[in-house]
């Protein structure tokens, strides 16, 4: 609880200060509010024959062969990798600045790890745009780069606005979603990524119920299932905003901890207190503190040297 009113306070400070911008800072952003999904349709399969009045008509053969070409497409879709997104700074390394931090974030939670039970963890935040999704996902980077006999496994329960995938260049067939419905076995929507000992369960499909989803009785045996098996070193959940949905609170029954990511210059200490009360600060282990400039670090580090950090690459997007 010191480290978050370390935070809190941090934070008042640090709200007051007009945005600086150091100059050998590079110019590529970490903010997720610029990451549109690839595309908002959902893959169609249609049947080659259809049972229409006059399949021999010139008019049904045509409807025909347009629709086999849009479903070879999609197929050609789903094999196809895109690049990392440049934005996952623990992959690409342009910002060893940066990317130290999420080392030493690793290992903050490798040393609690040795006297306590972590092996689940809920990545949130209070608002959208703080940044949860990439900390999260440049923490599973980080993890698995330390990890030489077990996989690390993040897992997108961010139902409402899921953009795991897309950063990680890929667009899996089926998701966390599909599953939970019954549409999919288990072991068809784990998915391999180009980074090695991670693997990742993409949101899948989009609900109209995200909330009853992941409270039904399924998504409770499913991460019972995943910790039991044994395999996974650290299982990593990316979820919602804790003050525009429901969700997390649901999650942290499955989890042994959660992260409270928080936007540097941004999120006030008031919202960040609500969240705490929300949660429960028996179940943050602590926050990372997103968004901090160059000019910052000799601030934070002698001042709130027990707070997570992470310097962002652009500090343009700071208010």
């Amino acid at each position: 609880m010191s480290r978050l009113l370390s935070t809190l306070r941090m934070m008042q400070d640090i709200g007051n200060r007009p945005p600086t911008r150091a100059p050998e800072v590079s110019k590529k952003a970490l903010d997720e509010l610029e990451i549109t999904a690839l595309d908002g349709q959902v893959t169609e399969f249609v049947l080659d024959e259809l049972a229409l009045p006059d399949s021999h008509s010139q008019e049904v053969q045509q409807v025909q062969v347009r629709r086999k070409k849009r479903r070879t497409e999609n197929l050609k879709d789903f094999g196809e990798n895109r690049p990392i997104n440049e934005r996952v700074i623990a992959f690409h390394k342009f910002d060893p600045v940066a990317a130290e931090q999420y080392r030493k974030l690793y290992t903050e939670i490798a040393q609690v790890k040795r006297t306590s039970e972590i092996q689940t963890l809920l990545i949130t935040s209070a608002l959208a745009g703080e940044g949860k999704s990439i900390s999260a996902l440049n923490l599973a980077i980080t993890s698995a780069a330390h990890e030489d006999k077990h996989d690390v496994l993040l897992i997108d329960t961010d139902l409402r606005k899921p953009v795991l995938h897309n950063y990680l260049g890929i667009r899996p067939e089926w998701g966390l979603t599909d599953y939970l419905l019954g549409d999919v076995e288990y072991s068809r929507i784990i998915c391999k990524t180009q980074i090695p000992r991670l693997m990742i369960i993409a949101a899948g499909r989009r609900t109209s119920d995200p909330t009853a989803l992941l409270a039904s009785t399924r998504m409770e045996q499913f991460v019972r299932d995943i910790k039991t098996q044994k395999k996974y070193a650290y299982i990593i959940l990316d979820t919602s905003p804790v003050l525009l949905t429901s969700e997390p609170k649901g999650l942290l029954q499955y989890v042994d901890t959660a992260i409270l990511v928080v936007r540097a210059k941004k999120t006030p200490a008031a919202v960040v207190s609500q969240v705490i009360k929300i949660l429960g600060e028996e179940n943050i282990l602590g926050c990372v503190l997103n968004g901090v400039t160059s000019s910052d670090l000799p601030l934070y580090h002698y001042s709130y040297s027990a707070t997570y950090y992470h310097t962002e690459p652009n500090p343009s997007h700071l208010t």
